[in-house]
């Protein structure tokens, strides 16, 4: 797989032969056994048209070592790309499509998750003026409330800590350097995976836990960081929908079923309040396979959702779950090996 990847992705570049290939993409898929591996002859014909689905966080020119955002020029040539290759559709067309079966070629959603200010500052304009819809999907303790997710607690704590390694934390007791910021990324790695394993209240501790031992007392940088109603209703008045992310940002998996239904209906019911538009799409917090449930998913739609976004790679056609979207984020720099990766993304998915 990636050595086909990575064939493709140099024959674009040198041969100049993109609209080719991805002509060629757009009509084959990958063909795969039952458990998803690659079968012989590992190539088929595309059966039916399938819209993918685009996932951002933030989008600035800090160039941050710990949570980076996509630089703003790089995002302007992305969505120029897709605003003249694509048929970029609202999440309420992609549910109609896919429920119909009448799913046009090359559509594409454009999502974002969490809610994060620079999504206003940067993404918006360019957006408004390429005429595109998007949904961001908002995480709604943290719409001016003065406060941060729990994650990007963590993200601060460890771009401001001085303290040159991190000792016997976490499950296995690991000793983590973080001295440079390659060292930093990979720790962060670690901590997330070890922390989306926990529950509400293990969480918690283990948090400020962690933040101790990075010897900061608690972490800044909230001001200005995530999006307020002000700027969330002036985007609703101009092509951007706004979904329920959850109140906190917790694994749903984790929550009882009680805690499982403030999280989506206050998110839902807070939304609407300030937007006074209806919400019926939802992103689950962090949304690979073992951070939502069938109860879950039961949850969304007594709620009146239509439907729900996971990060699980793939595209989507009208054989797909409604409430098990696929997304995925391209993260190319070049637009070249960006349009490509958005045909072998289609072609790679099943």
């Amino acid at each position: 797989m990636k050595r086909l990847q990575r064939w493709l992705l140099r024959g674009a570049g040198y041969f100049g032969i993109l609209f080719l290939f991805r002509h060629f993409l757009n009509g084959l898929q990958l063909k795969t056994t039952s458990t998803g591996a690659p079968a012989f002859p590992y190539i088929r014909r595309r059966r039916n048209h399938s819209i993918q689905i685009l996932l951002y966080h933030r989008v600035n020119d800090e160039n941050d070592c710990v949570f980076p955002g996509v630089p703003i020029e790089i995002f302007n040539e992305q969505m120029e790309y897709v605003a003249e290759n694509y048929r970029v559709c609202t999440l309420d067309d992609l549910v109609r499509w896919l429920q119909t079966g009448d799913v046009p070629e090359n559509s594409l959603a454009i999502t974002f998750d969490d809610g994060y200010r620079d999504n206003y500052e940067h993404a918006f304009p360019i957006l408004n003026r390429l005429e595109l819809p998007a949904t961001i999907f908002l995480a709604t303790d943290a719409i001016d409330s003065g406060r941060m997710l729990w994650h990007d607690r963590v993200f601060a704590a460890l771009r401001e800590t001085r303290v040159a390694a991190l000792e016997n934390f976490g499950g296995h007791g690991s000793t983590y350097p973080l001295n440079t910021p390659a060292e930093k990324r990979h720790a962060l790695t670690q901590w997330l995976n070890f922390l989306w394993s926990l529950d509400d209240s293990d969480r918690s501790r283990w948090m400020e836990k962690l933040i101790q031992r990075l010897e900061i007392k608690e972490p800044t940088g909230c001001d200005g960081l995530m999006l307020g109603w002000d700027e969330i209703r002036a985007m609703s008045q101009h092509g951007i929908a706004f979904g329920a992310h959850t109140v906190t940002h917790p694994i749903l998996s984790r929550l009882s079923p009680q805690q499982v239904k403030q999280e989506i209906r206050v998110s839902k019911e807070t939304i609407e309040a300030n937007v006074k538009k209806p919400v019926s799409h939802f992103a689950y917090p962090v949304g690979r396979r073992d951070d939502f449930t069938d109860t879950v998913k039961k949850e969304l739609r007594d709620a009146d959702f239509e439907c729900a976004v996971t990060t699980m790679f793939g595209s989507n056609d009208a054989q797909q779950d409604l409430f098990e979207l696929r997304r995925a984020t391209p993260w190319d720099r070049d637009i070249d090996s960006f349009a490509l990766r958005l045909s072998y993304f289609k072609f790679a998915s099943c």
